[in-house]
């Protein structure tokens, strides 16, 4: 999964907002179910873009690091701290 944390300036949003992208295809779809998210990494910061396309291109970018990073090891040590990874 890949989430956005905040404005989204795109959308001019005047609300913080959290939103999960779901990288694996489901055969249905599970709206209204409650999610339980945990996060391990952090790939870039809040970005405006100048179109729409662009966005979408950026997102797709995020979805390809992200599928990478399901590919490492783990990361985290022996007491649970989260360790860097590079790609």
């Amino acid at each position: 999964m890949v989430m956005s944390i905040g404005w989204n300036p795109y959308f001019d949003n005047k609300e913080k907002t959290i939103g999960p992208w779901i990288l694996h295809k489901f055969d249905e779809d599970f709206y209204g179910e409650e999610l339980r998210l945990i996060i391990v990494g952090y790939i870039r910061p809040e970005a405006n873009f100048p179109s729409l396309e662009s966005l979408i291109s950026k997102n797709h970018k995020d979805d390809e690091i992200a599928e990478k990073a399901l590919e490492l090891p783990l990361c985290w040590d022996d007491d649970h701290a989260f360790i860097e990874l590079t790609l």
